[in-house]
């Protein structure tokens, strides 16, 4: 019999020393550009920078779990977060006090902080040049600075230990959850993607997890251990309680359009509210329930108009959870599911949730990184769905023929990638061109080199 890798002997601190070392060609430089902007960092606020930090990881529900630790510290104080992706506009990555960043601010801290930095150390030392991702880190320091923010919450981009978000110094760490997405750069095993992304653990920093799978939580507990980091894993009876919470104090329990309605996002709701009273015992909690109520986040089951959702869910855990949650809301009627994959996820382990739940699927596009229709309509195949399933390349008109398909009281609901979505609704037409074509300055050759390295997981609109 095969051991059982829950319950085998492990080392997992061990193991990351070993993997670095095996792949130190790739290690070491990761390695070194989070140095590089912890050096930046420390130029521009030699003093430390006077927003105080948490840091969320996580395969799904970052975002989420971000958004509720910013309203719910922003009951005491000035809070705000930075978060990936973003859908229609740049700036929706800066929330400042529950509002996204102004264009001008933006502008503002780029053009008299942060480009002048970039382009003196691009001077002095070509070969390190700040990426997008490093750079966008600074421009949000420079904004939470300009607004007094005292709290905020930052979200990885991918992974854990080698994303750039590391290079923070943080008062707490969350991790939501290990799944499947991104393999490819994490790892195929579970208990490797779970090593990366408990990799966020500093010495003597809270941890605080709702990870409920135990080859996850073990990984977590050897990793907190081995720094030195205080752990607490929140559970499905600290949900229970919040659920419990809201029904007692508030009627109705939640609005209409909060992100409490969907029972996965509870999960992050538990997770933030236990890092908001780790750090902030004499908080009161129901008034911090109270701000989680009205909570509210683009692209999560976010209404359209009467009969239209868009959700960016995208990897196989949250359409996962996004069927159920349809299911639930929208019981006898007719579900018409418009839905675009990017990067590398698997047809066929994304698709099988939502035919369970649809009236009919039409497989679109997607404008950056998007896989091509025709070639997931041919893995769909060997599903033998029992419902049509049809293939528009170009978004628009996707839903043109989904507007076109409804009957009575059907309802729409584009999900599986944010480029798709953005490619759909974005209002503004140069915004769009902007992020169908994101990169297009940089050739191949430059992309390769070690020079300005896009880390394209967390360019424009990318999915988490």
């Amino acid at each position: 019999m095969l051991p059982d890798p829950t319950t085998a002997p492990a080392d997992f601190a061990y193991y990351n020393v070993i993997d670095q070392i095996y792949h130190v060609e790739w290690s070491a430089p990761k390695l070194a550009r989070l140095e590089l902007l912890r050096r930046s960092i420390r130029t521009l606020w030699p003093d430390g920078h006077p927003t105080r930090l948490l840091h969320v990881a996580g395969t799904g529900g970052k975002g989420s779990t971000c958004r509720f630790l910013e309203v719910g510290l922003g009951t005491v104080a000035r809070a705000g977060s930075f978060m990936s992706p973003h859908i229609f506009d740049y700036r929706e990555r800066f929330s400042i006090n529950g509002e996204f960043a102004a264009r001008e601010s933006i502008m503002r801290a780029w053009e008299t902080r942060v480009r002048p930095f970039c382009v003196q150390l691009a001077l002095d030392e070509p070969h390190h040049a700040h990426s997008f991702l490093e750079t966008s880190i600074l421009i949000a320091l420079v904004l939470f600075q300009e607004a007094g923010i005292e709290w905020a919450a930052i979200e990885t981009g991918v992974g854990g230990r080698y994303d750039q978000t590391r290079a923070l110094d943080v008062e707490a760490t969350l991790l939501t959850n290990v799944g499947s997405d991104h393999a490819h750069m994490l790892g195929r095993e579970q208990w490797q993607r779970a090593l990366d992304k408990a990799g966020i653990a500093r010495p003597a920093v809270p941890f605080f997890t709702s990870a409920q799978d135990e080859l996850t939580l073990k990984v977590v507990r050897e990793i907190c251990a081995a720094v030195g980091a205080p752990l607490q894993i929140v559970g499905a009876a600290d949900v229970e309680a919040l659920g419990e919470d809201l029904a007692a104090w508030f009627d109705p329990p939640t609005p209409p359009d909060s992100l409490l309605n969907a029972h996965y996002q509870r999960w992050n709701a538990a997770l933030a509210l236990a890092a908001i009273r780790g750090l902030l015992p004499d908080i009161d909690q129901r008034v911090v329930l109270a701000a989680f109520r009205d909570a509210q986040l683009l692209g999560r089951f976010w209404q359209v108009n009467e009969y239209t959702y868009a959700d960016i869910a995208h990897n196989a855990e949250k359409i996962a959870a996004l069927a159920k949650e349809i299911d639930v809301r929208f019981a006898g009627r007719g579900r018409i599911l418009v839905v675009g994959l990017s990067g590398r996820r698997a047809p066929l382990q994304v698709f099988p949730a939502l035919a369970d739940i649809a009236k009919a699927i039409i497989v679109t596009g997607a404008s950056f990184k998007g896989q091509d229709p025709g070639e997931v309509r041919r893995q769909l195949d060997a599903l033998n769905l029992d419902i049509p399933t049809l293939v528009i390349s170009e978004p628009r008109q996707a839903l043109e023929l989904a507007d076109s398909m409804r009957h009575d009281d059907d309802v729409i609901i584009l999900t599986g990638s944010t480029y798709m979505i953005e490619q759909v609704l974005n209002p503004d037409p140069y915004l769009r061109t902007m992020s169908a074509t994101f990169g297009w300055r940089m050739d191949e050759k430059t992309k390769a080199s070690g020079t300005v390295t896009l880390d394209l997981p967390t360019g424009p609109s990318v999915v988490r």
